[in-house]
């Protein structure tokens, strides 16, 4: 039986959140440990990954905020923001601590993805390029395309200067639609910009986990609320032998 909502779950010392949108795919996503006072403590994924029995199977992004998408076929690391796979096993994972994480799967195929969409990713539209990557190298149309979003920093807390706004403006025609003006400044939701690159090409939202990292800082790390202090992470995995 799939069940659609996330759920918080703990293994060893580890507490994190859960999502089953399919019977073969999971989808996890860390949380901070109070009890560890190590301040680099989720900078790293191997205790994680171990605990979720995930630790031979990762595949982990050296992240830059670029638009680089990476087709994997077996664990490592790889040079990208973004990566897919038809292979069942491996467990896709990508670090954020207040950007967009954005979780792929496909319906009636064995594609599972991630990315991660900062301002500079959103910018470039590295969720759309997504969309156009599965199309062109998988013949997956984007209405089987399906989609979820992680906790990131939320319009509550992004602020952003002007510069952005204006450079949002030169290539999204409907910019001002995603940021707001307030008394403390101009805030940005970048969670409503991706779900329109992606609503519009097609895909269908599944059970995204709709969290601010900043407004709950107890739960996660915000490079925002304490730059340079922790990660957080995402994983998505589909179970199976290779297809």
């Amino acid at each position: 039986m799939i069940d659609s909502g996330w759920h918080v779950s703990q293994k060893d010392s580890f507490r994190f959140y859960w999502l089953r949108p399919e019977k073969d795919v999971e989808v996890f996503f860390t949380t901070r440990n109070h009890s560890d006072n190590d301040e680099d403590h989720n900078l790293g994924l191997k205790e994680q990954a171990h605990a979720l029995s995930l630790n031979t199977q990762l595949v982990v992004m050296k992240q830059s905020h670029s638009t680089r998408i990476v087709r994997v076929d077996r664990p490592g690391e790889i040079e990208a923001d973004g990566c897919f796979t038809t292979e069942t096993g491996l467990a896709l994972s990508v670090r954020v601590a207040d950007c967009v994480p954005v979780f792929f799967w496909g319906e009636g195929s064995t594609l599972t993805g991630v990315a991660h969409a900062g301002w500079r990713g959103t910018l470039a539209k590295i969720a759309l390029r997504f969309t156009e990557i599965a199309e062109r190298e998988l013949g997956l149309e984007s209405h089987r395309l399906r989609y979820a979003l992680g906790p990131s920093i939320g319009q509550c807390c992004y602020r952003v200067g002007k510069e952005i706004l204006r450079e949002f403006s030169q290539t999204w025609p409907n910019a001002r639609d995603f940021f707001k003006k307030r008394r403390e400044g101009l805030f940005l939701d970048l969670r409503a910009a991706n779900r329109f690159l992606l609503n519009a090409a097609g895909a269908k939202e599944g059970n995204s986990l709709d969290l601010c990292t900043s407004c709950e800082r107890s739960r996660f790390y915000s490079h925002r609320v304490e730059p340079g202090r922790g990660r957080n992470w995402g994983i998505i995995t589909r179970k199976g032998g290779t297809s």
